[in-house]
């Protein structure tokens, strides 16, 4: 049994989603890597591939074979691509597309006899992918290249003139290989306009409710709902100390909830004495350390809260983004941290 839970609405996911068809001058893909963010790949993907995505993006080997065994008749991209021969045989065995990112993985993937492949050139993230002057059509003989793309660093400030410089490199490459689909938006590149999208987008935290802007109003639909339950309430004299170090001390005759969420979790130890949690509209305080397993939140104005009962982590009162900012993060660490003993529930 799970003391925590993430509920993930599917509607507002297709609802994001389908929001990125519309602004594609081409087709919306996605990105679900990292458990989609999170929130689970195989329920999302599933979903995704009804609602007609045909593009799926993960980050690892293992992502990439997972994805496939749960999705048919769509493409399964992996950004990592190829790291030995091994790898490669399997991606083209279980028709998993990788994204080759030097010149030793394109040497890896001319062993698989034509299969279908993607390559990524670096505009200027300066992670993965080729240095555009290295990169020559000749070189990729015999391989069946299907996609090639690039990825934005700054599309969350649709102002900054890295943007252009990087579109500007993009397109004297892809000039380069005509009829070959390209690939290089993701959620803020595909809103900020066709310049940045390339012929498949790949939006991300913008399909599961996080905002991906740095400085705009988030008005994608809230996706994940993530509540903890209370597993003790008890009564804290004035003077009494809570949790790990003693730091918290109660001034006044105080009922705590025990609620059952941690570190561990996802809810990091930054929020100590400053994170709220929130029931019926109203928000709560933590008081104390936060644990690996366990939070105190004072309760002491709601008596009808008791054991069993759940109280929002975030995605109601309190936004994924809120909770990001609290944490001097961003709405993906916080998706992507939450634990795995957290409970996905699928609404």
């Amino acid at each position: 049994m799970s003391f925590a839970r993430l509920v993930v609405d599917l509607n507002a996911i297709s609802a994001n989603y389908q929001r990125f068809v519309e602004a594609s001058v081409g087709l919306a893909g996605a990105v679900v890597k990292a458990d989609a963010y999170g929130l689970g790949m195989e329920a999302v993907a599933r979903r995704l591939r009804a609602d007609g995505c045909e593009h799926f993006f993960v980050a690892t080997p293992e992502e990439g074979f997972a994805l496939r065994s749960v999705i048919d008749e769509a493409f399964v991209y992996v950004f990592s691509g190829p790291p030995d021969h091994k790898t490669a045989a399997a991606f083209a065995s279980a028709n998993v597309v990788p994204v080759l990112n030097s010149l030793e993985q394109i040497g890896l993937w001319k062993r698989q006899k034509g299969a279908p492949a993607a390559l990524h050139v670096d505009t200027g993230m300066q992670r993965l992918g080729l240095d555009p002057k290295e990169v020559k059509s000749t070189m990729l003989e015999g391989i069946d290249l299907v996609l090639l793309m690039s990825h934005l660093a700054c599309a969350d400030q649709p102002q900054h003139p890295q943007n252009d410089r990087q579109a500007t490199a993009f397109k004297r490459v892809f000039e380069g290989f005509p009829g070959i689909e390209t690939s290089f938006g993701n959620s803020a590149g595909t809103l900020n306009g066709s310049q940045y999208q390339g012929g498949i987008t790949r939006p991300g935290i913008g399909l599961y409710g996080g905002n991906p802007y740095i400085d705009k109003t988030n008005n994608f639909h809230r996706v994940a709902l993530f509540e903890t339950q209370v597993v003790q309430r008890r009564r804290v004299k004035v003077g009494e100390s809570v949790g790990y170090g003693a730091k918290y001390v109660a001034t006044r005759n105080t009922e705590i909830a025990i609620v059952g969420v941690g570190y561990a979790d996802g809810v990091s130890r930054f929020h100590a004495g400053k994170r709220q949690l929130a029931y019926g509209g109203a928000r709560l305080p933590v008081l104390g350390e936060i644990g690996m397993d366990l939070i105190h939140v004072d309760v002491t104005e709601y008596p009808e809260i008791s054991a069993g009962d759940w109280l929002e982590v975030f995605g109601g009162i309190i936004t994924v983004d809120e909770m990001a900012e609290t944490s001097r993060t961003s709405a993906y660490e916080i998706l992507s941290r939450i634990g795995s003993r957290v409970s996905r529930v699928y609404v």
